[in-house]
């Protein structure tokens, strides 16, 4: 590690050392901030890896939380709707059940936005590897 949170991707090793700490179960902000500064590689190249795991450890899922919630909303209503209710048959336990619906979907949502974003970097990592390696 150099620059206190930042790790510098300059050789294979250095990669290996980023590879492993990908592959332990921590936040992805308690991650380093990786600068690729490989001589293998092209200056676009190693901007372009180091570009791409910035984003992609600065992924919250968010985008997914809310595609998920909304889908439990829209899905939720639906069903009640489409079984013949009516919103003045609304009761308390009616409400409960899709609120558990929507936290539930919003909190899955969260978790496979966060684990996709874990996924994109150990395929980032390998692509790098392979293209330090002169590997196809």
């Amino acid at each position: 590690m150099a620059n206190g949170d930042t790790l510098i991707i300059h050789d294979l090793a250095s990669l290996q050392a980023w590879r492993r700490n990908l592959r332990n179960i921590v936040s992805a902000r308690r991650l380093p901030v990786v600068d690729f500064r490989c001589p293998e590689l092209a200056p676009e190249q190693n901007r372009s890896f180091s570009l791409l795991a910035a984003g992609y450890r600065r992924a919250c899922g968010c985008a997914s939380s809310g595609f998920l919630m909304t889908v439990g909303v829209v899905a939720t209503v639906a069903s009640y709707v489409m079984a013949g209710n009516h919103l003045t048959g609304l009761h308390l336990r009616h409400i409960l059940t899709f609120v558990g619906i929507t936290v539930f979907a919003a909190a899955l949502g969260k978790l496979a936005g966060l684990l996709w974003a874990r996924w994109r970097l150990l395929r980032l990592a390998t692509t790098a590897h392979r293209a330090i390696a002169g590997m196809p």
